[in-house]
C-alpha cells in the first residue's frame, strides 16, 4: 500500500484552509469577493455641495467622467471599518449647508468589496470637509461607515469641478 506523500498533504491542509477562511469571511460580510480590490459601479449621478454651493452631475455633465474615476479609484482602496461611527443628520445638515460633501447616486445597490460587513447602497455619502474627511470615511445610505486609504483623487476631482462652477479662484 502506497502511503501519501507529506507534501501532498500540507498542500491538501494549506487549501483546506483557505477555502474555509474565505467561505468563513463571505458568510459574515455577505461578499463572496470580500478579497478584490476593485469598485466598478458606475454612478448614475452626482451631487456636489460645496460652501454652500450644489450642483448634481448626472452622466454626460461635465466633470462626471472626472468624479466618476476618481469615486471607483478611490472607493476600491478600503483601509478599515471605524466601529460605531455614523454620519448624523446634523453632520449631515452642516455639510449640505456650509462645508464640502459629495452625494453619490447608482442605479442599483453597488458594494464596496472589503473584509467589512459593510452594506451594499445605492447612495453613498463622502464628506469632503471636516472631521469624516480627514479620516477618508464613506457612508452608504444608513450612514454606517468604512475608512478609504485616501480620498485625494474625490477630493481633486471635487475641488476641479467646484472651479468649473466658477466656487473657486
Amino acid at each position: 500500500m502506497k502511503r501519501a506523500s507529506p507534501l501532498l498533504a500540507l498542500v491538501v491542509l494549506i487549501v483546506v484552509v483557505v477555502v474555509v477562511a474565505w467561505v468563513v469571511t463571505a458568510v459574515i460580510t455577505g461578499d463572496g469577493l470580500w478579497f478584490v480590490p476593485v469598485f466598478s459601479a458606475q454612478a448614475s449621478s452626482f451631487e456636489l455641495y460645496w460652501d454652500g454651493e450644489h450642483v448634481l452631475l448626472e452622466v454626460g455633465s461635465p466633470g462626471y467622467e472626472l468624479l466618476d474615476a476618481a469615486v471607483r479609484q478611490d472607493l476600491a482602496r478600503v483601509k478599515g471599518f471605524p466601529g460605531q461611527v455614523g454620519l448624523s443628520d446634523a453632520t449631515l445638515e452642516r455639510l449640505y449647508a456650509e462645508g464640502r460633501l459629495l452625494v453619490v447616486y447608482y442605479d442599483q445597490p453597488a458594494r464596496i468589496h472589503s473584509w467589512y460587513h459593510f452594506v451594499a447602497s445605492r447612495v453613498y455619502y463622502i464628506p469632503l470637509s471636516g472631521y469624516h474627511a480627514q479620516q477618508s470615511r464613506v457612508f452608504n445610505a444608513g450612514r454606517g461607515a468604512l475608512e478609504l486609504r485616501s480620498i485625494a483623487h474625490i477630493m481633486a476631482a471635487a475641488e476641479a469641478v467646484a472651479r468649473q462652477e466658477g466656487w473657486v479662484p
